[in-house]
């Protein structure tokens, strides 16, 4: 199967992508929380469209918790609760959904195959995980394992979301203000803005910690706009180091994702060409 597309719905935009006699062909549009399942569907077909051929399938990697591959459960994008593949396919051409995290977890085992187990963190407008090891994705009893961004932390003012704590959403939440703004504190070096990142950071520190401790990974992956944000990922590796098991955190690579634009649409793309099974 070689003319597939990848798609990635994430809460603020979607990126589309396929390759075309070796050449990238991609397009990013906005979505949203409130984002219609008609645009989503309206954006995708015009892209589709647009490239000369017709695809032979369609990977979809979303936000939230997908039954199988072909019914989102649960999103943040409330129009995809729900949804099943055939109503992006409609008979055209075959469409698998996975969870947004897991279908980065999916491309990031190809660059690390001699490795027994890959641990994907993307922090972007939440915090989610994947966990490949010894050759099987890790999913739980339904599929849905890996919502790092809900397990509970305790703080000064009682249990808080990891999610509300170090997510894309939450730090803005926390900031009181929209991105735009929020970059702009970030580049003026407000204090504030600094002290927000710092805490935020050393929470995605502790989240590093249990995850190493519960999966003992060779690797952990990191992916999302939100780690790249100035003093995230330093106070992230300091708190990390501080608080695992020396021979466990020295034992394992912690690495970016290899392609951070790309990393979620690509796997999608191998997860339907491969025909794997989660």
């Amino acid at each position: 199967m070689e003319r597939v597309v990848g798609v990635d719905i994430g809460c603020t935009k979607m990126y589309l992508y396929a390759q075309v006699n070796g050449e990238h062909v991609e397009k990013k549009v906005p979505t949203g929380l409130d984002c219609p399942r008609e645009q989503l569907k309206h954006d995708i077909d015009a892209f589709i469209k647009s490239l000369p051929f017709v695809p032979e399938g369609i990977g979809m990697a979303v936000p939230g918790l997908v039954e199988g591959d072909y019914r989102v459960k649960y999103s943040d994008i409330g129009s995809l609760s729900g949804i099943t593949t055939d109503y992006f396919g409609g008979g055209r051409f075959p469409v698998r959904f996975i969870n947004d995290v897991k279908s980065a977890a999916v491309a990031e085992t190809v660059n690390y195959k001699d490795k027994d187990t890959i641990a994907v963190i993307m922090a972007g407008s939440g915090i989610a995980l994947g966990v490949y090891s010894k050759g099987r994705m890790i999913t739980g009893a339904h599929g849905f394992a890996g919502e790092l961004g809900y397990c509970m932390m305790q703080t000064d003012n009682g249990p808080k979301t990891l999610d509300s704590l170090t997510g894309g959403i939450g730090i803005l939440r926390q900031a009181g203000c929209g991105i735009e703004e929020f970059l702009e504190r970030i580049a003026e070096n407000d204090p504030d803005t600094v002290k927000l990142l710092a805490q935020a950071g050393e929470h995605f520190g502790l989240a590093l910690t249990n995850v190493i401790h519960l999966f003992n990974p060779d690797v952990i992956v990191i992916g999302g706009s939100t780690a790249t944000y100035p003093g995230y990922m330093e106070h992230a590796l300091e708190t990390a180091r501080k608080h695992t098991l020396p021979d466990m955190f020295n034992q394992c690579l912690i690495a970016p994702a290899k392609d951070k634009e790309r990393i979620v649409s690509l796997g999608a793309i191998e997860y339907i060409r491969s025909g794997m099974q989660l």
